[in-house]
């Protein structure tokens, strides 16, 4: 094999235009275990796995580029966060191992950042094109500009992009204003373009994605890094000073306090949309969930086009659609208003997650209540008062936690939520809850009515990355995004509905926070219930925060290995109930499914534009399924 490998390098014909220096590039050979060995086990993507057993149709790419060539290029590795949150199965491949793609077939590549390739890996992967293969490029073609149909490229600071087809499976139906930051923009030359890009100030700058035929086979140029974009706004700029006011008066960051969106990097005029009854701008649409689904999108387009049935994971058990989150932050600690929330919760029958401020909280006979009855008790970490021990430190974080497991005796607090969304730097604080033993935050939303919805990122839950070390990893705290708090008292009744509405479109979580300080107020009641019934009428489940995270460590604890195109065999972790299993309809054809050997009852589903089968079942131990 070796040396065939070596013959076939030496005659293949070469087509590469341009060959640029490996300088500053550090080729990390092993990518795959020193991302995996920084990565807390609960939340690993995948095994490392031998040069020799790459089995699955999706292989990912990437490298590790030093800060100096492009500081954007230590976020390439959180693809494997973007498509193991996604449910789809994949290996994840150094660049120094392309050779073992020679003579692959039914194989989609995504190139995850633009590489430095060396002219025999290039000509590998242009060769797995021709034979009829995929390929996908986020943020540059990776010297492969003939094979993604590309004259030329020029690097990319911010920008728009602007769909300019609109029945084309990647980019029908996207909604919202695609702010993309880095990566570059191009000049189609055989290629199709199916965005273009405008960078503001400066105008039109080129073609964003596109799409070429190259030989048997397809390329998928994204031509904005959109893995960094998703992770700039998800992680924001650090929070040194206030943020920048919106210009309309609508949301005045400039309070003096230090909280979550004052290190949002969207824009205010472009990034906001008007919602009713008011005309009032807001972030209804979450641009980082659409980025995401680009990526996916480009997946499945290719997949359709090569006849391959990709396996997915959904997101949800049951089939649900999307997730309804209510928390309550104690601001006040007054029982009576508590026990007037509790019953509006009981009376809507949903469960919903308590973050107690300290110092003083509620009767230890409420926490007891809260207990018994399901709810989750979580931290409210007060930073905000600013006395001794309610100021911005590590050590007041993990007093305030020991207070709390010692006042509603708990052996584990999950979830957070910083009170008035404090937040200082950038990672800090979650490297603190990771210390400290909590699993989920929610602080990370807005505080203003101008800034509501999704001025941090989606609707999808996600563990961060961090990106300020020698070797980035992600860490073991899952955000859950907070979208807006109390409906009537800071914003009409009205917009939840309409934010249900954006999250059900992602299959998201919609997180609302009622306070119970406002529960009595006229209509806040009433607001809540509506919310509750509308969401249940949409196919939302209310959950609490500990429940969303302790499915999604569940649900990654699912890997697959694959024998063949049809034929692949999942092994799961810890039981899995319920789970929802899609197979991508490449053809309408008839076609069955069998599980462990038995045919499987299937139900059509669409979801991002193509067709899926569905199953539902338990997953526990090893599944054996197979397309036939």
């Amino acid at each position: 094999m070796k040396e065939y490998l070596m013959r076939y390098l030496i005659t293949r014909r070469s087509f590469i235009a341009k060959t640029v220096s490996a300088g500053g590039f550090l080729i990390l050979q092993g990518l795959n275990r020193a991302l995996l060995s920084a990565v807390p086990s609960e939340i690993r993507s995948l095994e490392p796995i031998p040069e020799n057993t790459v089995n699955s149709p999706i292989i990912v790419v990437t490298q590790s580029v030093s800060r100096d060539v492009d500081p954007r290029a230590v976020t390439w590795t959180y693809i494997t966060e973007i498509l193991h949150r996604a449910g789809l199965f994949f290996d994840l491949l150094p660049s120094s191992f392309l050779s073992s793609l020679v003579n692959r077939t039914n194989v989609i590549v995504v190139l995850a950042g633009d590489l430095q390739l060396t002219p025999d890996q290039q000509e590998i992967l242009a060769t797995l094109v021709e034979n009829g293969n995929s390929l996908i490029g986020i943020g540059g073609t990776s010297g492969l500009n003939e094979v993604f149909g590309v004259e030329s490229m020029h690097p990319l600071a911010e920008g728009w992009m602007k769909v300019t087809t609109e029945n084309h499976a990647v980019t029908n139906g996207l909604r919202s204003s695609l702010h993309v930051f880095g990566g570059n923009s191009v000049t189609a030359s055989t290629a199709t373009s199916l965005a273009e890009l405008d960078s503001g100030r400066q105008g039109p700058k080129g073609s964003a994605i596109l799409e070429n035929r190259f030989g048997e086979g397809q390329a998928i140029l994204l031509a904005p890094d959109l893995i960094f974009s998703i992770v700039h706004i998800q992680q924001g700029i650090p929070v040194l000073q206030d943020g920048k006011p919106a210009p309309d008066g609508s949301a005045q960051f400039n309070d003096g306090e230090l909280k979550s969106e004052d290190g949002c990097v969207l824009d205010w005029q472009r990034d906001r949309t008007l919602l009713q009854p008011d005309g009032e701008a807001a972030f209804l649409e979450p641009i980082s969930d659409e980025l995401r689904e680009i990526i996916l999108r480009s997946v499945f387009h290719v997949a359709c086009q090569q006849d391959i049935t990709l396996p997915v994971l959904w997101y949800w058990p049951r089939g649900l659609k999307a997730i309804g989150h209510i928390s309550h932050d104690s601001d006040g600690n007054d029982p009576e208003k508590a026990v007037s929330m509790l019953e509006v919760l009981n009376r809507c029958n949903v469960k919903s997650t308590w973050c107690m401020l300290y110092p003083g909280g509620y009767p230890k006979e409420f926490y007891g209540t809260l207990k018994k009855q399901e709810f989750e008790i979580a931290l409210h970490y007060d930073a905000r008062s600013g006395g001794k021990q309610t100021s911005w430190s590590k050590e007041n974080f993990f007093l305030q936690h020991r207070w709390l497991m010692k006042e509603a005796e708990l052996e584990h607090i999950v979830s957070n939520k910083n009170h008035y969304l404090r937040w200082e730097n950038r990672l800090d604080f979650l490297r603190w809850c990771e210390e400290v033993g909590i699993n989920a935050d929610q602080s990370r939303g807005p505080s203003k009515k101008g800034s509501i919805g999704f001025p941090l990122g989606g609707s999808h839950p996600y563990f961060p990355l961090d990106d300020e070390i020698e070797s980035p990893r992600l860490l073991n705290v899952l955000e859950v995004n907070l979208i807006t708090q109390d409906l009537v008292v800071v914003c009409p009744a009205e917009y939840g509905r309409q934010f249900v509405d954006s999250v059900l479109r992602h299959h998201g979580i919609a997180h609302f926070l009622f306070h119970p300080a406002h529960i009595q107020k006229p209509h806040v009641a009433e607001a809540l219930s509506d919310l509750v019934d509308y969401g249940r009428a949409e196919g939302l489940e209310w959950w609490t925060n500990e429940q969303i995270y302790q499915w999604e460590i569940l649900r990654r604890g699912t890997t697959a290995k694959f024998d063949s195109n049809s034929r692949f065999t999942l092994h799961i972790k810890k039981p899995l109930s319920e789970a929802t299993l899609l197979f991508l309809k490449p053809q309408q054809k008839s076609r069955s499914i069998r599980i462990n050997d038995q045919p499987a009852s299937c139900e059509g589903w669409r979801i991002y534009g193509f067709e899926f089968d569905a199953v539902n079942m338990d997953l526990a131990g090893k599944v054996r399924l197979q397309i036939v």
